[in-house]
């Protein structure tokens, strides 16, 4: 008898193979990595799922790929102010497998601050090279000229699907905010402009002159 397989082990079974190619490409030179892509025929079909990953190779960043550090995101997470909340402590540390999707990730954001994450959204933000100018300076004792680096503040929405969040954020840590999204927004919206109109409705009617007030003021 055959077993069905359910749609959330084919979801495991293939991230956890995405992140098996990964760590082997890490591993090895930049000229190797065509060779080992050829012999996992279902990379590029895996990669317009969930994401091309990011190799992060030890020559590059002075990190073991195989250790558990590369494997994990210091997340920051910190509450907008969209978000309300009863504790004061608005912001939280997490560290993040970058091998967990992006919905994962916004469930246990909301869990940190008790706040139901179907409610939420999350804003990545980071500083991007925006390029270098033609300002130089003098030279230094190398003989190489510094050059002016422009740094522009981006924020950018981390959609809730089943992309992993290590294709989408490169470095070891990152600073997400936490905001309420807009389909959240738009029925708090909404539920104040009822909540208002009914008070004004009650307003206007406990204004009006009852009927013992119009006899009286028939009848003195």
């Amino acid at each position: 008898m055959l077993c069905q397989i359910t749609s959330k082990e084919r979801l495991n079974a293939e991230t956890y193979y995405l992140s098996q190619i990964t760590a082997e490409l890490a591993s090895a030179s930049e000229l190797n990595a065509p060779r080992i892509i050829s012999q996992h025929t279902r990379w590029d079909e895996l990669c317009k799922i969930y994401g091309e990953p990011v190799i992060r190779r030890i020559n590059n960043s002075g990190v073991n790929p195989n250790s558990l550090a590369a494997r994990l995101i210091q997340c920051t997470f910190s509450l907008g102010e969209s978000v309300s909340v009863q504790s004061t402590d608005r912001t939280a540390c997490l560290e993040i497998p970058r091998s967990l999707p992006i919905y994962t990730v916004l469930a246990l954001a909301g869990r940190a601050f008790g706040v139901s994450p179907m409610s939420l959204k999350l804003v990545w933000e980071s500083w991007d090279v925006d390029g270098a100018s033609d300002t130089q300076y003098p030279k230094d004792e190398g003989g190489r000229h510094e050059t002016d680096i422009l740094k522009v503040f981006k924020k950018e929405a981390l959609v809730p699907r089943t992309r992993l969040i290590g294709t989408w954020i490169e470095g070891l840590a990152a600073n997400i905010t936490i905001e309420l999204s807009e389909e959240a927004l738009q029925l708090q919206q909404a539920t104040h402009g009822l909540v208002k109109n009914r008070l004004l409705q009650l307003g206007q009617a406990f204004l009006q002159p009852t009927n013992v007030d119009r006899q009286s003021q028939i009848w003195p």
